[in-house]
């Protein structure tokens, strides 16, 4: 019984860890967020913090991995019922609106990561934030596309990330969070447009398929 109370405690303490570190990261960045700073708003101790994740780097990294796979997981089963790209890309930016609204602390822990300044950040942290969520929206919009060449899909998924980027550095930048609810429809008509059109497209990088 004795274990089982002390594995809870140990339990409670590494969670309060990560939401206070999230929290911090979030309002300060994380090259402005020390472990005393942490450890303090926690009330709890720097071994404590040592003790369960090693250093301020290896906790960003496990805070990131696991808000992460939770916003991923959210994104892909919000896509997965989409039958056309305008649906697609409609509901992919009103994912990242919704989401910035009714997750603020934990949206703005990973935009910042994403869009912010990356100084101290590990970058394993910032590369697979990046690559799942782009994967989960490129294999969505292959999925409701035929004959289409792989360097447009990569273009118009790069185009769809460029349009929606205003508002999320107006959410983190002014805490603007309410934005037009005809802004995903607009946003997507003009990604569908310009997967139709002649025009010539320019070369982005792939992203690596997600296992």
């Amino acid at each position: 019984m004795a274990r089982a109370e002390q594995a809870q405690r140990s339990s409670g303490t590494r969670e309060v860890i990560l939401e206070t570190a999230e929290r911090l990261f979030a309002e300060r960045g994380f090259a402005a967020t020390s472990v005393r700073d942490i450890v303090r708003d926690a009330g709890t101790s720097a071994p404590s913090l040592y003790h369960f994740f090693g250093s301020k780097e290896n906790l960003v990294v496990e805070l990131v991995a696991d808000r992460h796979t939770a916003y991923c997981d959210d994104l892909e089963a919000e896509l997965l019922s989409a039958e056309t790209l305008f649906d697609v890309c409609q509901r992919f930016v009103r994912f990242v609106l919704t989401n910035m609204s009714k997750k603020p602390i934990t949206a703005k822990l990973i935009l910042s990561v994403m869009f912010g300044p990356q100084q101290d950040v590990p970058k394993k942290a910032v590369g697979e934030t990046l690559v799942r969520s782009q994967e989960i929206l490129q294999a969505r919009m292959r999925a409701v596309t035929n004959g289409i060449s792989e360097p447009r899909l990569v273009f118009a998924r790069m185009m769809l990330v460029g349009m929606v980027t205003p508002a999320v550095l107006m959410f983190l930048t002014s805490d603007v969070q309410s934005f037009s609810p005809k802004l995903p429809a607009c946003i997507a008509h003009r990604v569908v447009d310009m997967w139709a059109d002649s025009h010539p497209i320019c070369a982005w990088p792939t992203v690596s398929v997600v296992s």
